[in-house]
């Protein structure tokens, strides 16, 4: 490893890593076709197509869940409204019925007199 005309180690050792690199991939393009190129990267196309489409799921999963959860808490918030809204017009029933009931209120001192004929 040792070369007489590049003393910086780090030079050496990316030399060595290209030989091996360049060394692998001549060997691979003699044992690998065309057609077995073109199968290979069709397969890891259809690989990361899958992953994709994982991941695709995933997020629609978690986006789904979080609109769910704010429907629930839309439709919590709509039920407690309107259940102020029951209680407020039962009251308002409440104090026409007692309105109804004292037409002149419940201190009235107006007493009412029939039509007399003298």
């Amino acid at each position: 490893m040792n070369n007489p005309y590049i003393n910086d180690v780090a030079t050496q050792k990316g030399f060595t890593l290209s030989a091996y690199i360049s060394s692998l991939m001549s060997t691979l393009g003699g044992v690998f076709t065309m057609d077995k190129v073109a199968m290979l990267i069709g397969v890891l196309l259809a690989f990361l197509t899958f992953l994709g489409n994982i991941a695709y799921q995933e997020f629609r999963r978690q986006r789904e869940r979080l609109q769910e959860e704010k429907d629930e808490k839309r439709k919590q918030e709509l039920h407690a409204a309107d259940m102020q809204l029951h209680a407020a017009d039962m009251q308002l029933k409440a104090a026409l019925l007692k309105q109804v009931e004292h037409p002149n209120g419940p201190h009235s001192t107006i007493t009412t007199r029939a039509c007399s004929t003298e």
